[in-house]
């Protein structure tokens, strides 16, 4: 009798600590509402439910959670999962923003000159505190004799779509910047209208902040699955009727090791060149049928070095040059100095770079052939910059994927990425709010052209 007492009063206790957890954890309701009402629930609650989860949190992520909460405010929840809240990567390559209308694509031109607009009223998007030291530099291209009448198709196309630009002669390119050497130079293009340069950085942040305040929610943490529920109604081709699977809730692990799952009406994938591994938990490129194509997109580095001490009389008019050879430079600042690059090739082999022998032979004799008075120029310093790269065309995917409807992707933008990103979030927006693009037309950049093989090469991002 006497260990029938102690288990019922040990049985007693277990229960009224049990209690006293549960409400401490707050799965009270009523505890749980009144919290809420006085706002004395300091504990952060990671949502279950969402109708839209971004995966990363760069620029165009938060570009598109940017235009998400401005279009549809409170009747829409967006959730940014992010796993680097310092942005350390991003900080780094979004510093040296360019904003150019140079592309034979009139997709990619379209988004420059949206872009173009949006930085000139960023206050009116972003508030009244937000600078991103927009300055208008102009760019010109060079092209050899090999390139020359693609550089004059170029120009009228530009024309034809209302960016404005002039093509000169090897003389009017000498007359206009002596320090050019245009031996093997056939023709230039002068941008004369929305083209400079601009602090990517300041530009994300900017996003960040404002899509906050709107009410986007970004929580710190790392993707590390999908769940996915068999839908036996669902009939598409090319799938065993009673098979298809969609994507309904993400995982993911937060800094403390937790793991979370969020269910989402939509899911937009913007995590750069963590995209094509991420794609894989929803089994895109290790499925079968369409889901047998993986996302193209990987990891490309790009070598930026910042040169001093050259004897170049350049001045405030200098453009951003890109030359037929893929070498490009933009003025650093106020100064003579430069900053420059090589643009890699589609198949570069990252691995099998050596960047010494790459500074040598690729970059510095591009350079001093181009600009001879750069012949005592010191590489001041240099960064390995590392960009999202489609390896199957160099153009973005953006857009549904065919098989997963309800999973959106926006990725392999590369260096375009920071210039269009309002233009793409604003994109996103529309296919998710409008189901369709209002705006611009960007349904070629879609998924669909890696199955019927039509790539979208820009031709003249050299």
């Amino acid at each position: 009798m006497i260990v029938s007492s102690l288990f019922r009063a040990s049985r007693q206790s277990t229960a009224i600590s049990t209690f006293a957890r549960y409400n401490h954890e707050q799965k009270n309701p009523m505890i749980k509402t009144w919290n809420i009402m006085t706002k004395s629930n300091t504990r952060f609650s990671y949502p279950e439910n969402t109708d839209i989860v971004i995966i990363g949190g760069g620029i165009i992520g938060a570009a598109t959670a940017y235009w998400l909460k401005r279009r549809a405010g409170d009747g829409l929840s967006v959730v940014v999962i992010e796993k680097d809240f310092s942005y350390k990567q991003a900080q780094r390559h979004l510093q040296h923003g360019t904003l150019s209308q140079h592309f034979t694509l009139p997709e990619n031109l379209f988004l420059s000159q949206f872009s173009a607009f949006f930085l000139r009223n960023i206050r009116e998007h972003l508030g009244e505190d937000i600078n991103v030291e927009y300055c208008p530099t102009g760019s010109l291209v060079l092209a050899s004799n090999d390139y020359a009448q693609k550089l004059e198709e170029t120009s009228s196309l530009l024309k034809e779509h209302g960016s404005p630009n002039e093509l000169l002669s090897p003389k009017e390119i000498n007359k206009k910047f002596p320090w050019i050497n245009t031996a093997d130079i056939k023709l230039g293009c002068m941008g004369v209208e929305s083209e400079g340069t601009f602090n990517g950085w300041e530009l994300h942040k900017g996003f960040v902040k404002k899509s906050k305040e709107l009410g986007a929610l970004y929580i710190n943490a790392e993707v590390v699955g999908f769940d996915l529920e068999q839908q036996r109604d669902v009939l598409m081709e090319g799938v065993t009727p009673g098979a298809f699977e969609r994507i309904m809730r993400v995982r993911y692990m937060t800094e403390e090791n937790e793991e979370y799952g969020i269910k989402f009406a939509g899911c937009i994938l913007t995590a750069g060149s963590d995209s094509s591994e991420i794609a894989k938990f929803a089994k895109v490129g290790t499925g079968d049928g369409m889901l047998m194509v993986p996302l193209p997109v990987e990891k490309r580095k790009h070598e930026v070095y910042s040169l001093e001490g050259n004897n170049t009389e350049i001045g405030l008019n200098t453009p951003m040059i890109m030359d037929t050879t893929g070498l490009w430079l933009q003025r650093k600042g106020l100064g003579k100095d430069f900053l420059g690059g090589y643009l890699p090739s589609l198949d570069q082999n990252d691995n099998l770079v050596d960047t010494e022998q790459y500074l040598k032979t690729t970059f510095l004799s591009s350079l001093m052939h181009r600009i001879p008075s750069c012949n005592n120029a010191q590489v001041q310093s240099h960064s390995s910059l590392y960009y999202d790269c489609t390896t199957y065309d160099n153009s973005g995917i953006l857009g549904p994927h065919p098989y997963h409807n309800n999973l959106y992707i926006a990725a392999g933008f590369g260096q375009l990425g920071c210039q269009h990103a309002p233009g793409l979030g604003r994109a996103l927006t529309e296919l998710i709010i409008d189901s369709q693009f209002n705006t611009i037309d960007l349904t070629r950049l879609g998924f669909d052209r890696l199955l019927t093989d039509q790539p979208m090469m820009e031709c003249n991002a050299y």
